[in-house]
Parts: C-alpha cells; sequence; structure tokens
C-alpha cells in the first residue's frame, strides 16, 4: 500500500512539472515568432501601392506586428 501512495505521489509531482504557460500580451505590442508559420495568409503592397492578399512562410525569430489602426494607416 505504501508503494502504491508513493508511486501516486511521485507520479502527480511528475505531472505538475510540466504545464504550459500563457503570457498575455498588451493589445498593439510587436511579438516574436518562436517557431516557423508556414503558410501566413498575409497582405502585401503592390507596385502601384494597393494592399493585395498574398501566402507566405514567416521565419522563427521573425517580428510580428499588430495592424496600424485606422487613422495611422496610410
Amino acid at each position: 500500500m505504501l508503494r502504491f501512495v508513493l508511486a501516486l505521489l511521485l507520479v502527480s509531482v511528475a505531472s505538475a512539472c510540466k504545464t504550459t504557460r500563457t503570457i498575455y500580451v498588451p493589445d498593439g505590442e510587436p511579438v516574436r515568432l518562436r517557431e516557423s508559420v508556414h503558410g501566413a495568409k498575409v497582405w502585401v503592397p503592390d507596385q502601384a501601392g494597393a494592399w493585395t492578399a498574398g501566402v507566405m512562410d514567416l521565419p522563427e525569430g521573425w517580428y510580428a506586428l499588430p495592424d496600424p489602426q485606422p487613422e495611422q494607416a496610410n
């Protein structure tokens, strides 16, 4: 019985060590990508300056920035 209790205690302690931590980033702040993002849907300006929908891979280490507010957009 003591072995069972010790094994149960060991399993519960070991499972508690593997937790996921969530960090909330304030709205409007940039974040750095920890992993590459494949097939991200993005908006890119064309030669005339008009925004065009596109798809690209964002490599690990790049920064992701929020959309500018409508009053700040060109």
